[in-house]
């Protein structure tokens, strides 16, 4: 059997002040299409200290296509100086462009946020070429269906390097739909209790056959139910459902049978994921939502609040399918109508609100709630990491900080994805020009909270790895400075100024300009 190949090298430019929340979405479209570690992404790759132009040039070695994300301000973003990035031989962006254009492999211009086409007449004579080049288009309400048109036009133009499709993939939907009708009916005939077994119990629900059956039974449905458990554990959550109607048949008024049916139909829409680019999650999550629907005409407070909750998040996945019309919002409101405090209708109306929407500050009052409910804490804070990486603003970097800092305070971790996620604003506060973002990252928790998050964040992550480690030292000297510690900040600042001295680049300026201020706002002592 022969290994898979290589999935192909995509590398993203962009410029984080004009479009990241694309670039991230869009990296992430194609990490499913075409595998895992195909997309260069600069902040998962590039440390401070490093030479930038080496680490482009070595990694445009390995790239077959270079996409160039471009929004509204793309070309008109200026820097500290005043003058437009673009003009600016060093900036980023532009080295990108020039070294993609230079090597001769395909660039295309990913106009987003409905921004044109630059001119050539408005672009640097180096990056000029990149006016001429078949543009594609990605649309907000459109997203994965132009996003899909993207990989299709990446997959001609790299040949040899695509995918060979797997069995499964080949059937395409008509595989994934047979399965989920079949799970389906499944599903249906266990909701509907048969005839007989309901003229087997009287109206206080105990069987009126013999004792030894009754025993029987009830070991059989206690099995299934272990089993399903263990289903769910594992996410086999189409086996633990079909688990699940077995045990219905056999007790159908059993109420933990039907309490484990709605609690594995509510984790599989929370935990829905495509297999391939042609499914839909109202596909995937049909039979989870035929539970859930059959369950809510008779389901009373505080479990009515959650299943409504999640038939809301299944009317946002459809509309990620593309059904503009539906509106997850409703399902939510219902549900805080019935219980103001629901984690999930607070913590899944938030991550609605940041996904349209900057309104950071009424979606963590949300998300507040939802926590001081004590229930589904951990889902609630999936959803507020997920929330907050749909809007990269200085203000929504801020709040992550926080989540982290309380995520700390609460003895829990952060996963490989969240760490990921948090480091990003810290690496792109050190750029020349981010000064406001890196004051309202200094800002976001108290000095001393906020070094000791730091620590705990960052631990492992920058473990070996050396730039990283100075890239804490800078900030944590930064909050001894805020916190009144001068001298130690200034000493720590002196050490790693002369670390860096001989590595030209962001980072080293950065040191260099805290240095120079913390030394000339510190008092001078008078002689005697």
């Amino acid at each position: 059997m022969t290994s898979a190949p290589t999935p192909p090298r995509i590398f993203i430019s962009y410029r984080r002040d004009d479009a990241a929340g694309d670039a991230g979405r869009l990296a992430d479209h194609l990490n499913r299409r075409f595998g895992a570690g195909a997309v260069f992404l600069d902040i998962e790759t590039i440390d401070p200290g490093t030479d930038f132009v080496t680490v482009l040039q070595t990694t445009l070695q390995q790239t077959a296509a270079v996409l160039v994300v471009i929004g509204p301000r793309w070309i008109s973003l200026r820097g500290a100086s005043g003058t437009r990035r673009l003009d600016d031989e060093n900036d980023y962006v532009r080295l990108e462009v020039e070294k993609a254009l230079g090597r001769g492999i395909p660039v295309v211009p990913v106009l987003v946020q409905g921004a044109p086409l630059p001119r050539s007449e408005e672009l640097p004579a180096s990056i000029a070429a990149l006016a001429t080049r078949q543009t594609a288009v990605l649309d907000h309400a459109e997203f994965h269906a132009d996003a899909e048109r993207l990989c299709d036009r990446l997959e001609a133009m790299l040949g040899g390097s695509r995918r060979r499709p797997s069995a499964w993939r080949r059937w395409g939907p008509l595989g994934a739909g047979l399965t989920v009708l079949v799970l389906a009916l499944a599903v249906f005939a266990a909701l509907r209790p048969s005839t007989s077994d309901a003229r087997k119990e009287n109206d206080s629900g105990r069987v009126t056959g013999a004792t030894n059956v009754v025993d029987v039974r009830a070991g059989e449905v206690g099995n299934l139910i272990a089993q399903a458990e263990a289903q769910r554990r594992r996410t086999q959550f189409a086996d633990a459902l079909t688990t699940l109607a077995g045990a219905r048949q056999i007790a159908p008024a059993s109420e933990p049978v039907r309490q484990a049916q709605e609690d594995v139909a509510m984790e599989w829409v929370r935990s829905a994921r495509l297999e391939s680019p042609e499914a839909k999650y109202g596909d995937t999550i049909r039979p989870a939502l035929m539970v859930i629907d059959a369950s809510l005409p008779t389901a009373r407070g505080e479990r009515r609040a959650d299943l409504l909750a999640h038939s809301g998040w299944a009317t946002f996945l459809m509309w990620l399918d593309g059904n503009r019309q539906l509106d997850p919002g409703e399902w939510y409101q219902q549900a805080l109508t019935l219980d103001p405090v629901n984690p999930y209708a607070n913590a899944m109306l938030a991550h609605w609100i940041l996904f349209r929407e900057d309104d950071v500050a009424r979606a963590t009052k949300l998300f507040d709630v939802a926590l001081r409910s004590r229930r589904a804490v951990e889902t609630v804070r999936d959803l507020q990491w997920a929330a907050l990486g749909n809007r990269r603003t200085p203000e929504a970097d801020a709040e992550r900080v926080r989540v982290a800092d309380a995520m700390r305070r609460e003895s829990r971790r952060l996963t490989e994805r969240q760490v990921s996620a948090l480091w990003a604003p810290y690496y792109f506060a050190t750029l020349s020009g981010h000064d406001q973002e890196r004051q309202l990252l200094l800002a976001a928790v108290s000095p001393d909270d906020h070094i000791s998050t730091l620590k705990w964040a960052f631990s492992d992550y920058a473990a070996g790895e050396k730039s990283r480690q100075q890239t804490i030292r800078y900030y944590v000297a930064l909050l001894n400075a805020a916190a009144g510690r001068m001298d130690e900040a200034i000493e720590d600042l002196r050490q790693l100024n002369k670390e860096v001295a001989g590595s030209p680049g962001s980072f080293r300026d950065a040191v260099g300009a805290a240095l120079k201020e913390l030394q000339g706002a510190r008092p001078r002592r008078m002689p005697r």
